[in-house]
């Protein structure tokens, strides 16, 4: 059975901390999202435990009465006690799998495992199409997991890339225009 996952960075955050609120425009884009969604079969959500990602997907559950399930597996990756002014420049510093993050002291490598893992549950379930709500510190991870070669550079806030697992091939592919 094909299993589609819509892989979903969160919207525009007032911070990085795991309480850090969605902006104004970030309350604006996840209203977007439900408009971008209703050309998706969606049989189950799966969130990181995070204030924004859960936002993120809020008025999409709310319109559709769907539960949301929460995964810390998927949940940000702490790269720095501040806001950073380019977190892509502190992403790429972490991409060497075997780096020690020195603000969570979880390596790239584990968090990746962690992803992974989080990723091949759903896959063993009998849902066909499940939205996950994660974090830029993440979803690059799995992207490369699955499809080798980062896509951390592209990503928006919001994003969305549709992995497909059909048990012989495996493909992932941008499917929001900012």
């Amino acid at each position: 059975m094909t299993k589609n996952i819509y892989i979903v960075r969160h919207c525009k955050a007032e911070g990085q901390e795991p309480q850090a609120q969605l902006t104004t425009l970030g309350e604006m884009q996840a209203r977007e999202l439900v408009e971008f969604f209703k050309d998706y079969q969606v049989d189950r959500i799966v969130s990181s435990p995070y204030i924004r990602a859960v936002g993120t997907i809020e008025p999409y559950a709310k319109e559709h009465n769907m539960p949301i399930e929460i995964d810390r597996r998927i949940a940000e990756r702490l790269m720095s006690k501040q806001l950073l002014s380019s977190w892509m420049d502190q992403l790429e510093s972490q991409f060497p799998l075997a780096n020690l993050n020195a603000i969570d002291r979880i390596s790239s490598k584990d968090k990746r495992t962690r992803a992974v893992q989080a990723i091949q549950d759903i896959e063993s379930r009998d849902e066909e199409n499940t939205v996950i709500i994660s974090h830029g510190g993440v979803i690059p991870l799995i992207l490369d997991h699955y499809d080798s070669g980062s896509r951390f550079h592209r990503l928006t806030n919001p994003d969305v890339h549709l992995l497909t697992l059909d048990g012989k091939r495996t493909t992932v592919n941008r499917i929001w225009i900012p």
